[in-house]
């Protein structure tokens, strides 16, 4: 009795063993997350690079955008300019859900003491106007890459 037990059981732990060993990897979530910054009026025009988690996602410019796939899940995003920032400079941390789309603009201030230029991110809410104006903007290329 106790054979035939066994003989049954054998067939079904090795079909099981089989669907584990070839089973897929859950694929990546990802969210969409667009970037951008306006015209900006003045006489220096500067890149300012934005990182998610530290990540360096791209360099974006006057009248820029960048278009990303991040994954989901807390994610706090800072900038720096591209040369020495003295003081803090700002972060917002959004919660990045599968499949939603998140627009961040930056705007460049200026601050006397201590000298500063933070880029400040805020979320925006995209409407037609917006989003004619980033489509008209320059498309900054990602700098993400797979082993980030």
């Amino acid at each position: 009795m106790l054979n035939r037990k066994k003989v049954f059981l054998i067939p079904i732990l090795l079909a099981f063993s089989q669907a584990t060993l070839f089973a897929q990897p859950k694929a990546t979530q990802l969210a969409t997350v667009y970037l951008y910054q306006g015209k900006v009026f003045g006489l220096f025009s500067i890149k300012y690079r934005v990182y998610a988690n530290g990540k360096l996602l791209c360099k974006l410019g006057r009248n820029s955008h960048c278009r990303l796939s991040l994954p989901t899940g807390l994610t706090t995003f800072t900038t720096k300019p591209p040369l020495l920032a003295l003081g803090h400079q700002p972060a917002v941390t959004l919660t990045l859900e599968e499949g939603k789309a998140y627009s961040l603009q930056g705007d460049a201030t200026f601050e006397l003491v201590p000298p500063n230029s933070p880029f400040v991110l805020t979320e925006v809410v995209p409407n037609a106007a917006k989003l004619e104006q980033i489509s008209l903007s320059k498309v900054e290329p990602s700098l993400l890459t797979p082993t980030n």
